[in-house]
């Protein structure tokens, strides 16, 4: 049991070990996919922003090639063109194919599909117009502007999300990197100390076993009986100072010799015990008379096998008793019969009595307690019931062997207690004999030697236990790629591996017993040594200390992280494992990423000035061009009323519908550029975002159209109560405008508007829904509706400029919110803009 609780140390470290380099692995697992991944997502954003530029390019160089060829009628211009325009689709797939996990990405890119398809096949048209002769329609010139306009734009938007997106990647990548680089220092101490620790426990519990071997040795040649131990080959391998006076030799005189050539036995009728080999290869007590000389001895041997397994003997263990007086003891032990019982009750063992046939009558109390039978079903042959069954056959037939010959009984065998468990015991037996040598009676002793067997078992499979353990451990530490040492208390190097002696660049011979300041660098073997000084002083292991090595064989620089280890045993210090893991490498790509990644930001931010400068010079552009237009708008305006109003009864009726189109083109024409600024306005008009109240915006929403809601005899109903939101007020006034207005125009003709508006609050956001009973947009169209110019219906069935939606999806995302379309349940159209909720 003491081995058992010994090695238990040993097992649980194991196991333990075992367990954490396990868990620090699968970390280490872990933050190396993390880094991979993150690796993976800022290749595939880098992908993105060159492919969205290559399509700008293109759509570039298709422009130029085409007035090129307009100005030269060159037709290598033309097939320039055509090389430009083939490449488009190719690279829209792309983008698709990169950008398929954002769907917000995936709907600007169908935005810009869409509008690069209009641009090029009006660059198509206007080629083969030229072919034939006919000059380009101002028109289509002016629609070709405000097309490439949504392409910049669209375009801008990808590449800002994918900037966005950059930015947040290399965030992450940094953040694995620094997890990676602390996993491998973690993972890389954990495993040193873990090794050290079952090395230094090891070597302790062999030097415990070496201590107990030799114990064992003193104590067989300290007790009062011979004892003399043989090889398989009945060769002596040891005698103790008992048995030489019983043999009449000394221990150095028998080693060597067969056992069977120094015994000279006799049975007690003086015949010579022949067959000696035969009597000692057989495990049990034999009571012979011993002749050594002119001295005579009754002796009882007691051989055991010693064996290595549970079959195979490796030799045997003979135990002499001198037995020559135990005639006058046992009469002196009959005088007192009620007093040897009485001692006997009082001994560990557990005494019990047979007649000379062998039948139990005699049973200590403590043998009922411990296997729980009652005294009269343990007495005759009932003992037997409390025996193992395995063990049964064997004990019966030793014990009937002793009986029919009266030799002494000795057994080792397994019973059930009374608790339902298994016990080793140990049952001996000796007849008692009357003065004509007749058997009067049997006297019997159990022992409990369970701890004992559990002992021998467990010492046996400890000792393969620790074998195997020992060369893992030294497997281990010769293989691992780190370089790993242990220094006594004055510094000097006691043990390294080859590792460790790469870094000194010698041989291991030549490192034992130097200094690290004396085998390294001088910076390099200096830090070391302060670090082990610090180390033994304070007692404590010092982590991750980097080192730089300027003087390598090579002349390149090396990096190390360090970790130093104090071994204590018995509360001193007994030395320091040192554990060196090379980062060199590590370094190096961490400092290549770091000049990665400042030459992309730079670009980036190149890049971002120069599209900012394109886009502000578009919006005056665009500015520019809407004032000078309403100036010759007004003026036909103008002249086409006082037409009408002064010549209106003298003119055809022909012409006077034709002047009433001219007015409504120009009132049109007029509202277009109106919502085509506040669209541009939308854009670059800086926002303060504030608490705003839904209700009071939708209040100023209904005074503003309240001549339409009257004219098409339109109910709306607004909840009350609605949850306060983070916007624009002003913002949020045009976007709820264009809503209403739409919910009130687009529904079947004859039909009365009926327009329903709630507002709830949905954790962090409030969302506002518009449900009217109008015509409704189909599931295909509820994406590109939001787009500029995008109309369903005819202008004469539903005037309008085809802006308004984008105004409402532009303003909501200008105030960090977003719209969607959902079907209604009367069959017309919800509008749900989600914002975010005030405090």
């Amino acid at each position: 049991m003491t081995l058992s609780l010994r090695r238990a140390p040993v097992t649980v470290a194991t196991a333990v070990s075992l367990l954490v380099l396990v868990v620090a692995w699968l970390v280490l697992g872990r933050s190396i996919r993390n880094e991979a991944e993150s690796w993976s997502w800022l290749v595939h954003t880098r992908e993105v922003l060159e492919h969205v530029q290559r399509t700008m390019t293109l759509a570039s160089d298709a422009e130029a090639a085409q007035r090129g060829f307009l100005l030269t009628s060159n037709e290598k211009f033309a097939s320039a063109y055509t090389v430009a325009r083939d490449q488009v689709p190719h690279e829209m797939r792309t983008l698709r194919e990169l950008t398929r996990d954002n769907p917000r990405q995936q709907a600007t890119l169908r935005l810009l599909e869409a509008a690069l398809q209009r641009r090029l096949h009006m660059l198509e048209l206007v080629m083969q117009q030229y072919r034939g002769g006919t000059m380009a329609d101002p028109d289509m010139l002016e629609s070709g502007r405000l097309i490439k306009q949504q392409i910049v734009a669209h375009a801008t938007t990808i590449r800002l999300e994918e900037q966005r997106l950059l930015r947040e990647r290399q965030a992450r990548a940094q953040i694995t990197r620094w997890e990676l680089v602390t996993a491998v220092a973690v993972v890389s101490a954990l495993s040193v100390f873990l090794i050290i620790l079952l090395w230094v426990i090891s070597r302790r519990d062999a030097a415990r076993l070496r201590a107990e071997r030799a114990q064992l040795d003193a104590t067989l040649r300290g007790i009062g009986e011979g004892v003399i131990a043989t090889d398989r080959n009945g060769v002596v391998t040891l005698v103790n100072p008992v048995a030489e006076g019983l043999m009449g030799i000394t221990e150095k005189a028998a080693l060597g010799q067969r056992l069977a050539d120094l015994l000279h036995l006799h049975h007690e009728t003086g015949t010579p015990v022949t067959a000696v080999d035969t009597a000692l290869g057989e495990s049990g007590t034999g009571r012979w008379h011993l002749k050594t000389g002119e001295r005579h001895h009754v002796v009882e041997l007691t051989v055991a096998p010693v064996k290595a397994d549970s079959t195979t003997p490796q030799g045997s263990v003979l135990v002499m008793r001198d037995v020559t007086d135990r005639d006058a003891r046992e009469r002196a032990l009959r005088e007192s019969e009620e007093n040897y019982r009485y001692t006997i009750e009082l001994n560990p063992q557990i005494p019990w009595k047979a007649t000379p046939d062998g039948s139990v009558h005699g049973v200590s109390e403590r043998w009922l307690a411990l296997t729980g039978q009652p005294r009269d079903a343990a007495t005759g042959a009932g003992w037997a019931e409390a025996v193992h069954a395995e063990d049964l056959p064997g004990m019966v037939a030793a014990w009937t062997h002793a009986v029919s010959t009266g030799e002494p009984y000795d057994f080792e065998h397994r019973i059930h207690t009374a608790d339902g468990g298994l016990r080793w015991m140990r049952s001996r037996a000796n007849p008692r004999r009357d003065e004509s040598g007749a058997i009067v009676a049997w006297y019997g002793l159990t022992e409990d030697i369970h701890a004992r067997k559990e002992a021998e078992l467990s010492l046996r499979r400890g000792e393969a236990e620790l074998r195997d353990k020992l060369a893992q451990v030294e497997t281990i530490y010769r293989a691992v790629p780190i370089g790993l040492g242990y220094v006594d208390t004055h510094a000097r190097i006691v043990e390294l591996n080859e590792a460790l002696a790469e870094v000194a660049g010698r041989p291991k011979a030549g490192l034992l017993g130097m200094t690290p300041a004396a085998v390294l660098p001088a910076p390099f073997g200096d830090r070391v040594t302060e670090v082990l000084d610090e180390v033994l002083l304070r007692r404590h292991q010092v982590s991750g200390v980097a080192f730089t090595d300027t003087q390598a064989v090579d002349g390149a620089r090396r990096d190390w992280l360090g970790s130093f280890f104090p071994v204590i045993d018995g509360g001193d210090v007994q030395g320091v494992v040192i554990a060196l893991l090379e980062v060199t490498q590590i370094k190096v790509a961490q400092l290549e990423l770091e000049q990665a990644n400042q030459s992309l930001e730079r670009r980036i931010e190149e890049r971002t000035m120069q599209i900012g400068e394109a886009n502000a010079e578009l919006r005056a552009f665009a500015h520019t061009v809407a004032h000078d237009l309403r100036a010759p708008l007004r003026n036909v305006e103008g002249f086409a009323t006082a037409l009408l109003e002064d010549e209106g009864e003298r003119m055809s009726e022909d012409g006077r519908l034709f002047a009433e189109r001219i007015v409504a083109a120009v009132t049109r024409m007029d509202r277009l550029i109106t919502d085509l600024l506040a669209y541009s306005r939308l854009s670059r008009a800086e926002l303060r975002i504030e608490p705003v109240d839904p209700a009071a915006v939708l209040r100023a929403v209904m005074r503003d159209l309240e001549g339409e809601i009257a004219a098409r005899g339109a109910e709306i109903a607004v909840a009350p109560a609605l949850p306060m939101v983070m916007g624009n007020q002003a913002m949020l006034v045009q976007v709820l405008a264009n809503l209403v207005s739409n919910a009130i125009k687009f529904v079947v003709p004859g039909t009365p508007p009926r327009v329903s508006i709630g507002g709830s609050r949905d954790g962090p956001l409030v969302r506002l829904s518009i449900e009217d009973n109008g015509i409704g947009i189909a599931p295909e169209h509820h994406e590109h509706v939001f787009g500029v110019f995008e109309r369903l219906h005819g202008q004469e069935q539903y005037p309008g400029t085809g802006i308004g939606l984008a105004i409402v999806k532009k303003g909501i995302e200008r105030m960090g919110g977003s719209v969607r379309i959902l079907p209604a349940a009367s069959g017309g159209t919800v509008f749900e803009l989600a914002l975010p909720a005030a405090a």
